[in-house]
């Protein structure tokens, strides 16, 4: 019944998303099967458990199933029951991999060299995401994934009246983060934001970290009004290795996110882009601009 425990094997092993993603799916079965054949209050207890851990992920339509099931029966703690502590490590491992993440951007938010707190503002992945959003005299923009706001604080130089948001999974980056612009703790899975609550969202370098890929990029898209404009900016699948990687982070092909974008939005482009305009892009970063 109990589904390996592999947060020290996926860290050991440098193994792809695929392996957290197999250990959501089938996290969803079992939990969606124990709901159907009348559980045990115990049972009942740890899926709800399981409810939220899922609902962290991305795994909203199976969240919300398992609460409205488990609602309508009854509820006991856990003692003894053996299949209900399989749910809950169940739940534990999915947290515990959220968990070790969450604690690694934590660290690195002591790492200036790596993870600075400010930007060139000539880059041209902020000149992009400025010219393909023109005005945002009175805009509400969000910054998905925005560590310490080094994109964020030059939006809001350039444009004082607009109302700037970061959101990012880490308390210790979002401490970095200029007391001007609004922050948010949260995953890009379960941007905790109404729908159409922005004009416009962007992730930079941040969407790698996601897992659940097309969650992120339908949370996205959800909390941006019709009209509105989204630029993700990240790294080319076809230069997997060139860096080295946490074993969660993923890298997209050009027409892989073209396509999830497109689900949502219409009008959807790509480009290949370099940190300096008058320099050819070396195929690392490509970019997508949509409007939904």
């Amino acid at each position: 019944m109990r589904l390996f425990s592999f947060l020290d094997y996926l860290l050991e092993t440098k193994s792809r998303p695929v392996l957290i993603e197999k250990q959501l799916r089938q996290a969803e079965r079992v939990a969606l099967r124990a709901v159907s054949r009348s559980p045990s209050p115990q049972i009942v207890a740890a899926l709800a458990e399981m409810a939220r851990v899922l609902r962290l992920w991305g795994r909203r339509e199976t969240a919300a199933e398992l609460d409205q099931a488990c609602a309508t029966l009854p509820s006991a703690p856990i003692d003894d029951d053996g299949i209900a502590r399989d749910f809950l490590d169940i739940a534990g491992d999915l947290q515990k991999i959220h968990d070790h993440m969450r604690e690694t951007f934590d660290v690195a938010a002591q790492d200036e060299q790596n993870f600075p707190a400010t930007i060139d503002p000539r880059i041209y992945h902020v000149q992009l995401i400025l010219e393909f959003f023109g005005d945002l005299t009175a805009r509400r923009v969000l910054d998905v994934g925005c560590g310490k706001g080094r994109f964020a604080r030059v939006l809001k130089e350039r444009h004082p009246a607009a109302e700037v948001w970061g959101l990012d999974i880490s308390a210790e980056m979002l401490r970095h983060v200029p007391a001007e612009i609004h922050t948010r703790q949260g995953t890009m899975t379960d941007l905790p934001f109404p729908d159409d609550y922005f004009d416009a969202a962007y992730a930079t370098e941040s969407l790698e970290h996601a897992v659940a890929i097309d969650t992120a990029i339908e949370e996205m898209c959800r909390a941006v009004r019709p009209e509105g404009r989204i630029v993700i900016i990240d790294k080319n699948a076809e230069q997997t290795g060139r860096l080295e990687t946490p074993p969660w982070e993923k890298w997209f092909g050009r027409r892989e996110l073209e396509r999830l974008l497109g689900r949502h939005c219409r009008e959807v482009s790509s480009e290949f882009v370099s940190y300096w305009k008058d320099v050819a892009p070396d195929g690392l970063f490509l970019a997508w601009k949509a409007v939904r």
